[in-house]
């Protein structure tokens, strides 16, 4: 044996031992933790789908089993095609898409109430490994987006590797949200990003 090495013990596993999960939790963060503290980075954890076909209860459901807050959309040939959080489904978007189409709320579709890749904004990895939390929020505020994309290289090469999500940024700083008010996340943002300036 080794001179150097320690003795390892070995112990049982409990019962009810669980599985632990990573948690935002308020106070932990402010707005000069790294930006990369509240990326999902997809080169540790591979992103949960959803197809575009997929029902929202469906959807939802796998939210739940994941423990996550958005899934990352593809559709029927796995191509990036957008992106659905906890907020859009559990917003009035569902149900007055089945009122606008007049089908069940059952039948609405991830892809009726996502945020498409048009519509999506990124930022570089780069950029990602400079900047700080304090960094990320006015850029949010700007794109008016809840989500904005983290990318490795450029054009046709480029790959999304990570994701920030505005409520994750409200929940770290320790505000509750209304998930019936989407609008005022970017209120929320606003208010922290105005706060800072007022401190410096």
């Amino acid at each position: 044996m080794n001179a150097l090495s320690r003795k390892i013990t070995l112990q049982t596993i409990s019962e009810n031992c669980a599985l632990a999960t990573p948690q935002v939790q308020a106070g932990v963060y402010d707005l000069d933790s790294p930006a990369s503290s509240l990326m999902v980075d997809f080169r540790k954890a591979q992103a949960v789908t959803a197809s575009t076909s997929m029902t929202t209860n469906a959807a939802l459901e796998l939210m739940k089993a994941n423990k996550i807050r958005a899934l990352m959309v593809v559709d029927n040939q796995s191509r990036f095609a957008g992106v659905v959080s906890a907020m859009d489904l559990m917003s009035r978007k569902p149900m007055a898409y089945a009122n606008e189409a007049g089908i069940p709320l059952t039948e609405v579709q991830v892809k009726n109430i996502m945020e498409p890749k048009s519509h999506l904004k990124a930022i570089s990895r780069a950029d990602v490994e400079r900047a700080s939390l304090g960094d990320i929020v006015p850029v949010l505020q700007a794109v008016r987006g809840q989500h904005l994309l983290v990318v490795e290289g450029a054009g046709d090469l480029a790959q999304i590797c990570g994701l920030f999500s505005a409520s994750d940024f409200l929940r770290a700083l320790g505000i509750k949200i209304d998930f019936s008010k989407v609008a005022d996340t970017f209120m929320d943002l606003e208010r922290i990003i105005n706060k800072r300036k007022d401190v410096i």
